[in-house]
């Protein structure tokens, strides 16, 4: 397999996402919708009074299996600046070598994860005297996953079957679990401030979301036995043994192939293949010991400085993908007990899709009678806790503890947990962080950058993963563009929330907020 086509393969077969979890932004105070996926309750008391979110995107990969390992950096070898030394004698492309790609030896099962997201057009209002915040949007997820697999199909993938060392060996009761899907999200969000009590305040969220979806492939074998030999006609290629194969595989696409207006075509779509419905729900605790500083009275009535940032710190607890999809047309699914067949040299060709891969097997193992009932999946439910530190002034510290609800091995989209601390330097013109996670289900060190000034942002939650550092096992980025329209103070009689004496305020522990 040409290396483009193993390196793709290999990504498409990993990505989380779960969604791409943002998680450099997802803190911020600016960022508007783009923080309702978190936790819904973010809809309501923000800096903003209408928030139109133009467009973001971004990619993300987990695995802990592979390792870059390469002398130079995946950044060049996307861009084509790979340094002179390691290409061919005209220079136009790479010298690949087998050891830029270090797998793992350790025998356990691996975990992959590969997803992309692209979301927008959405907006948002925040009515400060309902205390009640709504957003509408869409979202389109791409959600990859191979999740309790054996490491022996891990370096199949990625070493190839010419490798000396997989030639002759037999690899009994191998399993794995292979779910692969794209999903448009139409989602509505409604929040509301329910307790403003001195320094205690509490809001909560909801979304409502529409699910449609014309893509969605799995393939899952519990036991399957299978040993790579030299071919007999041209020992430059390979046979693969099939000793016993017990698998399922569902097929429930309109697309025969991988193609790019696969894509492009469902981004808008209100029908497909799979429909389906569910929700977010968040609430969100601010804990604001000087809120005195933000308030005013008049005529007994208090008005809160709409502009700042009024917690010590604020906690939050979310459940978001809480649904389903059924999936009723273009279905397919078959179930293989089969065993003593081989797989020829070139059967697969170049990887055109988990369409083909599926269409190529049932023919190989002789599997004609497909069962064409519709089926459910489940959306890969998870549970949020985050906690937001104001240290000073415009610093912030955030911890983002994110757990998957669901079982890795069902059929259905599968996410993975993670956590990560993010410290960040926070105002309304731009701020910059730096998250620190800890990823794929707690076993993948990430270290990312993020930047935003006024509507525009670019991060990576893995930095590490372009630029070569601890050979990395993943890689992510992200950018959006935004239009805010910021709250503003409200007019007379209070014009203005400065206080009498601003320097007496100076002396107290923790300043105002900005």
């Amino acid at each position: 397999m040409p290396l483009k086509y193993k390196i793709y393969v290999f990504i498409l077969l990993s990505h989380s996402v779960f969604s791409q979890n943002f998680s450099g932004i997802t803190g911020s105070n600016y960022i508007g919708t783009n923080a309702i996926p978190t936790n819904p309750a973010n809809v309501v008391d923000t800096r903003h009074s209408v928030f139109i979110n133009l467009s973001a995107v971004g990619i993300d990969f987990q695995n802990n299996f592979v390792r870059w390992n390469a002398p130079f950096s995946l950044l060049s070898f996307v861009t084509r600046t790979t340094p002179y030394k390691y290409r061919n004698a005209d220079g136009s492309k790479v010298v690949w070598r087998p050891s830029y790609l270090k797998t793992s030896e350790r025998g356990k099962d691996l975990s992959i994860y590969a997803n992309g997201e692209l979301r927008g057009p959405s907006v948002g209002f925040d009515v400060k005297k309902w205390g009640l915040g709504i957003a509408g949007g869409v979202r389109y997820r791409f959600m990859n996953s191979l999740s309790r697999t054996s490491e022996e199909i891990g370096k199949v993938i990625v070493k190839g079957t010419r490798s000396a060392e997989l030639i002759g060996n037999t690899y009994p009761n191998t399993h794995g679990n292979l779910n692969s899907s794209f999903i448009n999200e139409f989602y509505g969000t409604i929040g509301k401030v329910i307790i403003e009590d001195d320094a205690k305040f509490i809001k909560i969220g909801v979304s409502a979301k529409y699910y449609v979806s014309s893509n969605y492939n799995h393939i899952q074998s519990d036991n399957f036995d299978f040993t790579i030999l030299q071919n007999t006609q041209d020992n430059t290629r390979q046979d693969v043994d099939i000793k016993n194969a017990q698998a399922t595989f569902t097929d429930a696409s309109s697309f025969n192939s991988l193609e790019a207006s696969n894509f492009t075509g469902q981004m808008l779509q209100f029908k497909g293949n799979g429909v389906g419905f569910g929700g977010d729900l968040g609430i969100i605790y601010e804990y604001r010991p000087e809120i005195q500083s933000f308030s005013r009275n008049n005529n007994g009535r208090r008005f809160v400085d709409p502009t700042k940032n009024k917690y010590l710190y604020k906690i939050g607890f979310s459940v978001i993908d809480l649904g389903f999809m059924k999936f009723s047309s273009n279905v397919e699914t078959n179930a293989l007990f089969n065993s003593n067949n081989v797989i020829l040299p070139q059967t697969y060709q170049k990887f055109r899709g988990f369409e083909r891969v599926i269409a190529t097997t049932n023919s190989i193992f002789g599997s004609a009678n497909a069962n064409t009932n519709s089926f459910m999946i489940l959306m890969p439910a998870t549970s949020i806790f985050t906690f937001d530190y104001h240290l000073k002034e415009n610093y912030y510290i955030n911890l983002n503890w994110r757990q998957s609800l669901l079982n890795a091995t069902r059929r259905g989209i599968v996410n993975y947990s993670g956590v990560s601390i993010t410290p960040r330097y926070e105002k309304k013109s731009m701020e910059i962080s730096i998250p620190v996670g800890l990823e794929n289900n707690y076993k993948n060190l990430n270290i990312g950058v993020a930047f935003r000034y006024y509507g525009l942002f670019f991060g990576s939650d893995n930095i590490t993963g372009w630029i070569n550092t601890f050979n990395p096992r993943g890689l992510s980025v992200y950018a959006g563009a935004f239009i805010p329209l910021y709250q503003r103070l409200p007019g007379s009689p209070l014009k203005c929330f400065n206080v009498a004496n601003p320097q007496s305020y100076h002396k107290k522990r923790f300043r105002r907020r900005y």
